[in-house]
């Protein structure tokens, strides 16, 4: 049966096929499209490869539509917390605000201070934050409390 498979730039190729099969495997070697990442479709259905393309009501003479195969994201972040020695906190990490600044490891909305997920980082960050406001107080203070402490 002869056929059309508008590509993914919008042009018209040209196919003989019976089967979807087929079909799949003259698509990819005319446009470089791997069949596993093919997805041609015709009237609203995607067509599943082992069946005749009479089964879908095509005739000789129509249009088959070619897109790509959409694949899976990245799996969701976890909470790095670990309850135990063996068992992790299941809730998923929160976006930008669960992502801790000092160990660089995502919690979820229950574990995602500092405090809370018992970060390393956190007693050396404490340190230095009051020296810096210890030095800001002291840079801070007026003539006669800096006389009084000479």
């Amino acid at each position: 049966m002869h056929l059309f498979v508008r590509d993914l730039s919008g042009h018209s190729l040209s196919f003989d096929a019976f089967d979807v099969s087929s079909l799949q495997y003259a698509v990819a070697d005319r446009t470089a499209i791997p069949v596993e990442d093919q997805r041609l479709v015709f009237g609203s259905s995607q067509l599943v490869s082992g069946r005749t393309l009479s089964s879908y009501g095509i005739e000789a003479g129509n249009t088959v539509g070619l897109a790509l195969r959409l694949r899976g994201g990245a799996p969701k972040k976890r909470c790095g917390f670990m309850l135990s020695n063996t068992d992790r906190c299941s809730q998923a990490a929160v976006r930008i605000v669960g992502d801790c600044q000092l160990c660089s490891a995502s919690f979820c909305s229950r574990h995602r201070l500092a405090e809370d997920h018992s970060c390393p980082k956190l007693s050396t960050c404490r340190e230095e934050a009051f020296e810096r406001n210890k030095a800001r107080l002291e840079a801070d203070a007026t003539h006669t409390e800096k006389l009084a402490r000479v």
